[in-house]
């Protein structure tokens, strides 16, 4: 603060001076002019990503409920909680360097109970059996602190709890996922797709809707034969006999070796399942060499589905292949790694939700909307040609207050940054932009530092003034 002596008066005048540093936010041209011109409504911006409610078609959960036939419904039920509560809560295998490292910490806790240098002063057998049970104490509190993964097996019974499950809740995401792409590439048509890990066919219901039309091949790879005839049943109406409306659907238990590109490439909820990360890694690199278009990883929206969606998004952008280049189209509108997952301390996963309507089998059964979070990655071959990428994406709800809307973002520099909208600073566009954006959502806008100017100096655009920066979040 700076002191002015005003003479007529003779009393100080206080002078503000902000030397903090500010962020700019530079509005869409034409989302500006749409909205000016009421051709745009603030909350169909073009940032804006739907749907935020989803529910399975008439048709797939009619088919749901005749395939569970004559299974108990309430065992079916408990059963579908009980994997889906599985489901959410697994781990990738524990690495051998990760078993390692909890081995050598339990040992040091043990030796600090049980010495070695008491052996000196036992016989021979008290000291293999106080050995013995040493080592028995390490392994026992190695097993209980030890992820203990092992892949999940898919019977015809265990196919159809999966179906009532996880159907409802896989095909909300993907939905969303793909209508997402759907909006920002209006003229991608794909001509064909391959889904590995497909399960009871979620990827290909959602395919089919956006892309009927299009689509000449649906190629479905699950290790699980059960899981593949209950797919190909789904499509059928639940009847055996009765016509697939879709053209030249194909299952299989294992990846083909033909060289066949594709031009939608997914791998849904399947990570989880691979037994190491050289696995995962090999399938990865098997599946983008595969792909011809867009490729898209989703996985539960934990720590750990975050961790694994993100790590394969790293892989494949590192591939050291001039034909295998590519970039992230969503979520992040940048290619470094993920702000939240560079800081070891913030256990803050990067996901989203989508809300959806569970199956109902019976009368009995919920009709409320559930939540689930997500984790997902959508890459494409080839260099940037989306103008909108750069848009920062909303990473938290929005906190809509009086006059103002604070959103957490990610930007183009792969950095978390808090903005406070209003309108007198920012502008009547990217205020009322910010405060119907939502989680999930991108802002139509580059946000960025504010470049320093003279206390006298006032911004010509309102748009481009920023609010001041706050520290970054977690």
């Amino acid at each position: 603060m700076q002191f002015t002596l005003n003479s007529t008066r003779r009393h100080v005048v206080p002078r503000l001076y902000r030397f903090t540093s500010k962020i700019a936010v530079d509005v869409e041209p034409t989302v500006i002019s749409g909205l000016e011109q009421a051709t745009l409504k603030p909350r169909k911006h073009p940032g804006i990503v739907k749907p935020n409610h989803l529910e399975l078609p008439q048709k797939l959960s009619d088919t749901l409920r005749q395939i569970v036939g004559d299974h108990p419904v309430k065992k079916v039920l408990q059963d579908s909680q009980m994997l889906n509560s599985y489901i959410k809560s697994r781990h990738p295998p524990p690495t051998l360097a990760e078993i390692e490292n909890k081995k050598k910490l339990i040992v040091e806790e043990v030796n600090s109970k049980m010495s070695l240098e008491r052996l000196a002063t036992l016989s021979e057998e008290e000291a293999n059996r106080w050995k013995r049970k040493r080592e028995l104490e390490i392994n026992k509190r190695l097993s209980q602190r030890t992820y203990a993964w092992k892949r999940i097996e898919y019977g015809a019974y265990e196919a159809i709890v999966y179906a009532v499950a996880r159907g409802a809740q896989e095909y909300a995401v993907l939905k969303r996922i793909l209508t997402e792409l759907a909006q920002r590439d209006v003229q991608f048509k794909p001509r064909s797709y391959f889904d590995f890990g497909s399960g009871v066919g979620t990827g290909m219901w959602v395919a089919s809707e956006l892309w009927k039309e299009n689509i000449f091949e649906y190629y479905n790879v699950d290790r699980s034969r059960e899981m593949n005839e209950l797919s190909e049943l789904i499509l059928r109406d639940g009847q055996e006999n009765k016509q697939i409306s879709l053209r030249n659907v194909f299952y299989r238990q294992f990846l083909p070796a033909i060289e066949t590109k594709y031009d939608l490439v997914i791998i849904s909820h399947t990570l989880f399942e691979m037994v190491d990360k050289a696995q995962r890694e090999e399938v990865l690199l098997n599946l983008w060499r595969k792909c011809d278009g867009y490729m898209v990883i989703a996985e539960e929206g934990t720590r750990r589905g975050s961790e694994l969606v993100n790590e394969a998004r790293r892989f494949l952008l590192r591939v050291d292949d001039e034909e295998l280049q590519g970039h992230t189209v969503a979520p992040c509108p940048h290619d470094v790694r993920c702000p939240r997952l560079s800081d070891l301390a913030d256990r803050t996963p990067c996901n989203f939700p989508i809300k959806y309507a569970p199956l109902r089998l019976s009368s009995d059964s919920s009709g409320d909307s559930h939540t689930s979070l997500y984790s997902y990655a959508i890459l494409k071959k080839g260099p940037v040609s989306d103008t909108s990428r750069p848009w920062p994406r909303i990473v938290r709800p929005t906190l809509v207050r009086s006059k103002h809307a604070i959103c957490r973002l990610c930007t183009e520099e792969g950095k978390l940054q808090e903005v406070i909208f209003t309108k007198a600073k920012h502008g009547k566009s990217a205020y009322s932009c910010a405060k119907v954006s939502r989680w999930g959502d991108r802002l139509p806008m580059a946000v960025g530092p504010l470049q320093p100017s003279s206390p006298t100096t006032k911004t010509r655009n309102q748009s481009q003034t920023a609010q001041h920066l706050q520290p970054e979040w977690t």
